[in-house]
C-alpha cells in the first residue's frame, strides 16, 4: 500500500481531477454536522457495547454484552446516554469537515498551488491529522460523559439494585457534568485529554487519507494513463459506500488500542472490583499507569476488546457519514449552478 500511496504522492496534482468548488464555511458546517448525526444513530448501539466490553470485566465477549444488556436495560440501553454524543457527533463532524476543508485550503495558499488543485496524498493524510488535533478538544468532553452514562449501569448487573431501575448515579448528560464540575472543577471535563488527541491525530488521519486513497483507485481505474482523473463527483453511491466504509475501518484499527486507554481513564472512577484492574477507584490514572493496568489486565488482546464490534458499526456508521456529506455538497453545488 505504501508504494501506492507514494504514486499518488507524487502524481502532479495539475493532472488529476479537478475537484467541486470548495464548500462555504457555514455549508461544512451543517453538511457535516448532519452527516455526524446520521452517522452517530448507525453506530451508537456498537458503541454502548464496545465501551463496556472495553472497561467492564461482568462480560465474557461481544455476544454476552448483548445478552445481558437486553436482559437488564432492553433495547433502550444500547443508547443510554444517547443525548450527549449525538450533539458531539454533530459538532465533531461539523468541524471536522470545516477543518479539513480549510487546512487544505491554507497548504495550497503556502505552496503555491491553485484554488481547484487537488493535493498529494502525502498532504492530505497531513490535513487529517491536524483536523483531529483540533477535533480532540471538541470531542474530549462529550466522549467522557458518554463513557461514563454507558458504564454505570454495568455495576450493577446481578445485584438487587437491578431490580429498582431508578436508583443510577446519574439522570443525564448535564448530571455528568455538574457532577464533574462540582467534584473536579472544569478541568474534570477534560479526563483523558492526551489519548484523546493522540487517537484522533492518528486516527482523523487515516480517516480522510484512506477516503481519499480509495476514491482515488476507483477513479484511476476507470482512466486511460497519462489521462486526467475523472472528478470526484462521478462516483456512485457504491464507490462513496466503499470509500466511507473502509475509512472507518482504517480509523478504528490505527487507532483502537488509544481508545481503549481514552476509555479506561475516562471511566476510572465508575470501577469497583475486577474491574478495577489495579488502578483505584476514584482515582485519575495517569497514561502509563493505565497503559500497565490495561496489560495487566489481559496481556496485548486487552488492548483490542470490542474491537470486533467496533469494526462492524464502523463501516456502516461511516458510510452513512459520508454518503450524506457528498450527496449535500452535490446538491448545494447543482442549486448553485442553476
Amino acid at each position: 500500500m505504501e508504494s501506492e500511496i507514494q504514486a499518488l504522492s507524487d502524481h502532479n496534482p495539475a493532472t488529476s481531477t479537478s475537484s467541486r468548488p470548495t464548500p462555504g464555511g457555514l455549508q461544512d458546517l451543517a453538511f457535516g454536522s448532519l452527516a455526524g448525526m446520521m452517522g452517530k444513530f448507525v453506530e451508537y448501539p456498537f458503541d454502548t457495547v464496545k465501551v463496556r466490553l472495553q472497561t467492564s470485566a461482568a462480560f465474557s465477549g461481544t455476544i454476552d454484552c448483548l445478552r445481558q444488556t437486553w436482559h437488564n436495560e432492553g433495547p433502550q440501553g444500547f443508547y443510554r446516554g444517547l443525548t450527549s454524543p449525538l450533539v458531539g457527533a454533530m459538532a465533531e463532524n461539523a468541524l471536522a469537515f470545516y477543518s479539513y476543508n480549510r487546512i487544505q485550503a491554507a497548504i495550497r495558499s503556502l505552496s503555491g498551488q491553485e484554488h481547484q488543485d487537488v493535493l498529494p496524498m502525502s498532504q492530505l493524510f497531513a490535513s487529517g491529522a491536524l483536523t483531529g488535533v483540533v477535533c480532540a478538544f471538541v470531542i474530549s468532553p462529550v466522549e467522557l460523559v458518554k463513557c461514563k452514562l454507558q458504564v454505570e449501569n454495568v455495576q450493577a448487573y446481578g445485584q438487587q439494585q437491578y431490580q429498582q431501575p431508578g436508583k443510577v448515579k446519574f439522570k443525564g448528560p448535564l448530571s455528568v457534568v455538574a457532577h464533574l464540575v462540582r467534584s473536579q472543577g472544569a478541568a474534570g471535563l477534560y479526563a483523558g485529554i492526551a489519548p484523546t488527541v493522540a487517537r484522533e491525530c492518528l486516527g482523523v488521519a487515516f480517516w480522510f487519507g484512506t477516503y481519499e486513497f480509495v476514491c482515488r483507485q476507483i477513479l484511476r481505474s476507470r482512466s486511460r494513463p497519462g489521462e486526467p482523473l475523472p472528478s470526484k463527483d462521478s462516483l456512485g453511491p457504491g464507490s462513496i459506500i466503499l470509500a466511507g466504509g473502509c475509512a472507518g475501518i482504517a480509523y478504528n484499527l490505527t487507532s483502537y488500542p488509544i481508545d481503549v486507554v481514552k476509555s479506561f481513564i475516562q471511566t476510572a472512577d465508575m470501577r469497583v472490583g475486577a474491574d478495577s484492574a489495579g488502578v483505584e477507584a476514584g482515582r485519575r490514572p495517569g497514561v502509563v499507569a493505565t497503559v500497565r493496568a490495561v496489560y495487566a489486565r489481559g496481556g496485548v488482546p486487552a488492548f483490542y476488546r470490542g474491537l470486533g464490534i467496533t469494526l462492524l458499526r464502523a463501516f456502516p456508521a461511516n458510510a452513512a457519514m459520508f454518503m450524506t456529506y457528498e450527496y449535500l455538497t452535490r446538491l448545494s453545488a447543482d442549486l448553485r449552478t442553476k
